[in-house]
């Protein structure tokens, strides 16, 4: 199952919803796992799982513009508490959408933690875990 939330409305939270019918929480109901950025596709990854499913959280074309981590409490830090589209300042201007089509993104999970990241297309990706 997935779902494109590229177009998302503006600071509407993104946490939870549902995908093709199958509800989700990313705060309540998941634990982030797993961060990874791939430079050659530019591909930044999040994976999510709770004691059934998982959730893939993909941005694709991405460019990550913060990346904020407390190395002393990694291991305290997976849960999100907030994900939405916002607006970002450039030449003392806020902007939606960059020149090249990317949209920006904010999450931020538990003890400060934060990514930022412009993308040109975010998917959720829900499957099972035992398929």
């Amino acid at each position: 199952m997935v779902k494109d939330i590229t177009h998302a409305t503006l600071f509407e939270t993104l946490m939870s919803g549902d995908i093709d019918g199958s509800p989700y929480h990313l705060h309540h109901d998941y634990q982030c796992i797993k961060i990874a950025y791939d430079t050659t596709e530019k591909r930044l990854e999040l994976r999510f799982i709770n004691d059934d499913d998982r959730i893939v959280l993909e941005f694709k074309q991405a460019t990550i513009a913060s990346f904020r981590f407390n190395p002393l409490k990694l291991r305290t830090c997976d849960t999100l508490i907030s994900f939405h589209r916002g607006e970002f300042l450039r030449n003392n201007n806020l902007h939606e959408v960059t020149e090249q089509g990317e949209f920006y993104f904010l999450l931020e999970l538990l003890e400060d933690d934060a990514i930022t990241v412009f993308a040109k297309q975010v998917l959720l990706r829900k499957s099972n875990l035992n398929s």
